[in-house]
């Protein structure tokens, strides 16, 4: 994949879970939507073999069928992709989240997509944990896609971002504001006041507010039904510190996709020194 100077909201190098689901194929579509126009993408199929030693004496068989599983998930995803220019689907050996992680370093992807439900509970269980982990471990933003509700093709029209002040939902802001300016989408700019100390005054610099006088959580969460992006920010917490992080409940429980952006590639230094500026 190319090199460059990165940009907000760029998202030129994208990678996406795929794992034969309908909820992997509506990622790869969402991934497709939010990737720039001259972007690359790599599916990224996970092959664990280390699953068919679960099946003693059948382990042959068990990774036979997990080989074939992978090969129809490749092929499915590229029947999506086949009118797609500079995408491609890859099988890669391993558990998700190292095979996610080690083909994101590689191409230095600049989004990361999962897909949220799962067809059943073992699947569930699998994509559930892979969201938690990628949030918090993830070199790059993590889109959490959700397929829309009335069962028509994902347009993001409208994206909510919840901020607070912390540079973290500064980075989500810019980011956010970076791609609905790409997509033609409006900005909504949510702020609970049920969490943590916010300043009113500090954060209407930042343009029109919403407040809600709920917790973060139940404020985005509510706001994602109104929305086809919710954009927050994600400190990067690791073990017991990430629990229940605010961006890890959204994501998971929220009606639309998420996307969860990470501190630290400095995009929402210009925001931070708007507010230091004041008036």
């Amino acid at each position: 994949m190319r090199e460059g100077t990165r940009q907000p909201a760029e998202f030129s190098r994208v990678v996406c879970f795929v794992d034969g689901s309908p909820d992997g194929l509506e990622a790869l579509r969402q991934a497709v939507a939010l990737r720039a126009p001259d972007g690359e993408l790599v599916g990224v199929v996970a092959l664990d073999l280390g699953l068919a030693a679960e099946a003693g004496f059948e382990a042959t068989h068990a990774a036979a069928q997990l080989e074939a599983k992978a090969e129809q998930a490749r092929d499915d995803a590229a029947a999506l992709l086949a009118e797609v220019p500079s995408a491609e689907v890859e099988i890669v050996a391993g558990r998700p989240s190292a095979a996610l992680r080690t083909v994101a370093v590689d191409c230095r992807a600049d989004l990361l997509a999962v897909g949220r439900h799962g067809s059943s509970r073992r699947r569930g269980l699998i994509v559930g944990s892979l969201v938690t982990e990628m949030i918090h471990d993830a070199p790059c933003p993590v889109l959490v896609a959700r397929a829309p509700a009335g069962g028509g093709p994902w347009v993001p029209r409208t994206l909510t971002v919840g901020i607070d002040g912390s540079d973290c939902s500064l980075e989500a802001l810019a980011v956010g504001r970076a791609l609905a300016g790409r997509l033609g989408a409006r900005v909504r700019l949510l702020a609970a006041k049920g969490g943590k100390r916010i300043d009113v005054d500090e954060l209407g610099r930042l343009g029109d507010v919403e407040l809600d006088e709920r917790r973060p959580v139940d404020a985005l969460v509510a706001a994602s039904e109104g929305s086809d992006l919710v954009v927050v920010g994600c400190r990067g917490l690791h073990g017991l510190a990430s629990l229940g992080s605010v961006s890890e409940r959204v994501a998971h429980r929220a009606v639309s996709p998420v996307l969860v952006v990470h501190r630290g590639a400095s995009h929402g230094q210009e925001l931070r020194a708007r507010i230091a500026d004041g008036p």
